[in-house]
């Protein structure tokens, strides 16, 4: 038996040393192992975000897509309309117009939105003021279209007012 108190603390220091190094080995490989974890989750939950962003992308391109055609089809008609009123040079320039929009509806309409994405970068990075212009005059369109369709209390007000009143 062993009654050297020195050669038995050596060892027990040595022992508590080995079984830290190993305790540490452990908690560095369990950290490393909840790292790569929770950048593999992150990259699933940006995944899923990316995905659904798209998805409303392409939702939002499809109703644009539709919208573009309707008014093609109303420039088309007022074409028509001018062409039938002895307008000929309005005419042309309403019909041109239509088939452009028809053509740009069905071009959006056939592709991904990503592509369509990268087409519309390309075209900015190569004229940045055409861009600019045609951001600048899609957003007063579009202004002028929502403020035209939206209900106007004033107009509610007015034909309520306007109603004969009956006595009870």
């Amino acid at each position: 038996m062993n009654t050297n108190p020195e050669k038995n603390s050596d060892l027990t220091r040595t022992e508590v040393g080995g079984q830290l190094s190993d305790v540490q080995t452990k908690a560095a490989d369990a950290v490393a192992a909840a790292k790569d974890e929770i950048a593999e989750k992150a990259r699933d939950v940006a995944a899923e975000g990316k995905e659904a962003l798209m998805d409303q992308a392409q939702g939002a391109q499809n109703n644009l897509t539709n919208a573009i055609a309707a008014f093609g089809g109303a420039i088309r008609a007022a074409g028509e309309y001018l062409a039938n009123s002895d307008q000929r040079a309005a005419s042309k320039f309403a019909m041109d117009a239509a088939g452009g929009l028809e053509r740009m509806s069905a071009s959006l309409k056939d592709k991904p939105f990503e592509d369509v994405l990268t087409e519309v970068r390309t075209f900015g990075s190569r004229n940045p003021g055409v861009l600019i212009g045609g951001a600048v005059v899609a957003g007063l369109a579009l202004g002028r279209f929502l403020k035209s369709t939206a209900p106007r209390a004033a107009d509610r007000t007015a034909v309520d007012t306007d109603a004969p009143r009956t006595q009870s």
